[in-house]
């Protein structure tokens, strides 16, 4: 069965994740460690290669993406990246959330919960949907 997990990336994009991937940051890794196996109820991917962008951590079957900003993200050009980035994913029908590293390293519970809160209104946004074509 052939997904649009991946929307069009390139290779160069995949190999990009994969040393992204082998070198998390110490929040990615903190987060992470929350994320995997499904803790969540759902499957999420770290560094994962999408369209032009190599995204922090993906859900696919929520298409939801959570980013883990560290201070480079302070830097105004980088912060208009983020801010195109985000509504570039948003208008695909992502949805996009961002941390700071202080947050995760340091209010993990508190990150956890928004994380959840989110889940809970993309669910809840998904049964609205099948309601709507059934």
């Amino acid at each position: 069965m052939k997904t649009n997990m991946h929307r069009r990336a390139s290779t160069n994009l995949f190999g990009l994740a994969k040393k992204l991937r082998q070198n998390l940051t110490p929040a990615e890794e903190k987060l992470w460690e929350r994320l995997r196996g499904n803790q969540t109820g759902y499957k999420f991917r770290r560094q994962h290669p999408m369209d032009f962008y190599v995204v922090d951590f993906y859900c696919f079957a929520l298409l939801y993406v959570i980013e883990v900003d560290g201070g480079i993200h302070e830097d105004p050009l980088k912060k208009l990246e983020d801010e195109n980035k985000d509504l570039d994913l948003e208008d695909k029908g992502y949805v996009v959330q961002r941390f700071s590293n202080d947050q995760v390293l340091n209010h993990i519970e508190d990150v956890m919960n928004e994380i959840y809160k989110t889940i809970s209104f993309i669910e809840k946004k998904l049964r609205e949907q099948q309601d709507i074509n059934e």
